[in-house]
């Protein structure tokens, strides 16, 4: 089987949690860093991502994740053409690169259905806020 070609712009349908069938991975930029090798920023789409922070407690949009080719193998099924240039994950982006630089920030290289359980574990034990 051939390796997929990840590239900027795509977006991909990928193995999904129970309800969010409709969200898709967008890849938004591709780099490559001396200890963790190519590194891939994707924004989750249209996802049911638990979050007493935000109105209605639902949160649709996951604008920033840093994943490994891993996890985009992993997870990803069929590219289902290009993305919107949606710029939003770029803030997301800064504040991962900063701390990432600074050795406070890593790779995820789990499965994209399991980085959503996590971000909903976290936020959750954040409290009520």
């Amino acid at each position: 089987m051939m390796r997929p070609e990840y590239a900027p712009g795509q977006a991909w349908t990928y193995r999904t949690r129970p309800g969010d069938d409709a969200s898709r991975v967008v890849i938004r930029k591709k780099e490559i860093e001396a200890e963790d090798g190519e590194v891939f920023h994707v924004s989750l789409l249209d996802v049911k991502l638990r979050n007493h922070r935000v109105p209605g407690g639902i949160q649709t949009a996951m604008h920033h994740a840093a994943v490994a080719r891993a996890t985009l193998d992993q997870s990803l099924l069929e590219c289902v053409g290009d993305a919107d240039d949606d710029e939003t994950w770029m803030d997301g982006y800064a504040v991962w690169r900063q701390a990432y630089d600074n050795g406070d920030a890593g790779v995820f290289d789990i499965p994209v259905a399991d980085i959503l359980g996590y971000i909903e574990m976290v936020v959750a034990s954040s409290g009520e806020g």
